[in-house]
């Protein structure tokens, strides 16, 4: 299983998670700030209608191929980690 990583800015547009595939992943998003949430969903994704991952906390996500996430904060400079573990078939 092919793994990548990474580590993303993110303010308070929708910003794409720089990572995607061509077959079934999966992704783990951490959220490195010690005193805000992200908020995690589609390219519309604000911090009204995404998934909130707490500070310090992490979320796993099950991708098909092509899909993307996008994070959105309620500050500028929120920075998340990502891994990313394709599934091969």
């Amino acid at each position: 299983m092919p793994i990548t990583s990474g580590q993303v800015s993110v303010g308070t547009v929708a910003t794409p998670i720089d990572t995607t595939d061509n077959m079934p992943w999966q992704l783990q998003i951490a959220n490195n700030d010690n005193s805000a949430t992200v908020f995690v969903g589609g390219p519309g994704v604000t911090p009204a209608t995404g998934m909130a991952v707490q500070k310090l906390e992490h979320q796993i996500f099950p991708m098909n191929p092509l899909d993307r996430m996008y994070c959105v904060s309620t500050q500028t400079g929120h920075t998340i980690s990502f891994l990313k573990i394709t599934k091969l078939r």
